[in-house]
């Protein structure tokens, strides 16, 4: 019975005829437009840029925590010292 079923359904699509499409306009198009675009050449420099700029950023901020923490430490020192001598 499932063969009987399965040589009909080849039948019927051996018969049938494949669409009728053109693509070829669209597809030359998009290649067109493709080939059109030129690749920046100072891309890859930007993206360093960023990332030096963002390593810098970092280190500064850490200096200044650094700077003021060991400022702080100094001037409390200096208070402490200058309070004994009075």
């Amino acid at each position: 019975m499932k063969k009987l079923i399965f040589k009909n359904l080849v039948l019927l699509a051996q018969q049938e005829c494949a669409p009728c499409v053109d693509a070829a306009d669209a597809v030359a198009a998009s290649v067109s437009s493709l080939m059109g675009r030129n690749a920046d050449p100072y891309r890859a420099y930007v993206w360093m840029g960023m990332a030096s700029a963002a390593a810098a950023a970092c280190i500064l901020i850490a200096a200044t925590l650094l700077w003021q923490s060991s400022s702080d430490s100094v001037s409390e020192v200096i208070t402490y010292v200058s309070w004994v001598i009075q």
